[in-house]
């Protein structure tokens, strides 16, 4: 198993949280400031940096909408490839759930 600081537990993190970012209820001031905190997070896996650029460039404040637009903005940013089933497929994610991820990202190394 990976350590908590290793490049795998790392892009293990990212990806929970881009997939807690294309599920719905989350309210629109926490979708802003996590997105806010995550600007300048230093992505490991290249996928994940094209699916957080590419949620930031929809300036949707519907969490359906934003899904629904999400693969047609990556492609017109250059990345018709991405594997959506990564990212799609939970209903819900939790404010509190997310806030723990980013500690875990943003934690020391």
């Amino acid at each position: 198993m990976p350590s908590s600081n290793s490049p795998a537990s790392t892009i293990a993190v990212e990806r929970k949280i881009l997939r807690a970012l294309c599920a719905t209820g989350i309210d629109p001031a926490d979708w802003n400031r996590f997105i806010a905190r995550l600007a300048a997070h230093p992505w490991k896996a290249p996928e994940h940096r094209i699916v957080f650029e590419a949620l930031r460039a929809i300036r949707s404040q519907d969490a359906t909408s934003r899904l629904e637009q999400l693969p047609a903005q990556a492609t017109r940013m250059g990345f018709p490839d991405v594997d959506w089933e990564h990212y799609f497929g939970r209903d819900h994610a939790e404010r509190a759930e997310l806030e723990e991820l980013l500690g875990d990202l943003e934690a020391p190394t």
